[in-house]
Parts: structure tokens; sequence; C-alpha cells
């Protein structure tokens, strides 16, 4: 008996198989893109939050100038449109303190500051108003 070989059945069957291959190979390529996206997004949003770490302590205004009249201060910055002072002491560690519109203390941290003579000098930022 001689057998007849359905050649285009065998073509048609062969193709679907690849074709069906050919899929997984795209979605798990598509899948590995959107995997890798993620992960980079992730990467990168906690290196951002690492490299904007603000190791400063906020304290009471009362602290800072004590810190500033006992000569524990090594530099100061006094930030006019926040109504913030921020230090740097001796030992390297970083406070800041805000003060009210109405509080005394504020309106005479420059003069505290100039008594204090600190070794690395003290700035103030003022905004420059545009009119």
């Amino acid at each position: 008996m001689k057998q007849y070989v359905d050649w285009h059945a065998a073509y048609t069957i062969e193709k679907r198989i690849m074709v069906g291959h050919e899929r997984v190979r795209k979605s798990s390529r598509a899948r590995t893109i959107v995997v890798c996206v993620v992960v980079a997004g992730v990467v990168l949003v906690c290196g951002l939050f690492l490299l904007n770490r603000d190791d400063s302590r906020q304290v009471d205004l009362s602290t800072v100038l004590d810190q500033v009249r006992s000569g524990r201060v090594f530099t100061a910055k006094i930030v006019d449109a926040e109504r913030r002072i921020e230090i740097i002491t001796v030992d390297k560690k970083h406070f800041h303190a805000y003060w009210g519109e109405t509080d005394e203390r504020g309106a005479s941290l420059v003069d505290v500051l100039t008594k204090a003579q600190l070794p690395g000098g003290y700035s103030v930022e003022v905004p420059i108003s545009r009119g």
C-alpha cells in the first residue's frame, strides 16, 4: 500500500507551530522590556530620594541662638524670605530653625552672628524684588 503524504497539511501544521512560537518570543521580549523599564524607574526614583536627602534637623530658634553664643557654630546662613536660619556646627551637624513675623529674636540674628565671629562666616539671602 502506498501512503500519500499531504505536504500541504504538514506545512500548515508546521507553520502554525512556528507562528505560535514566534508569538511567545515577541510577548517574552515585550515583557522583558516592560520589566526593565519598571526596574529602571524604581532605581531612578530611589536614587533621587537618596541624593535629595536633607540631613538638617529642625530645632527651636533659642537652641540655635544658644549654640551660636556658646561658639559651637562654624557657619550660618539666614534665608530671609523663608524666615529660616541654617547652621553647621563645629562637629559638622546641620540644624535649622524658623522664626515668626513678630519674633524679635529673628530680627536680631545678624547682630548675634556678627558678635559671635563664626570661623566659617555667615551669609544672608534676601530675595530681589523686581518691580
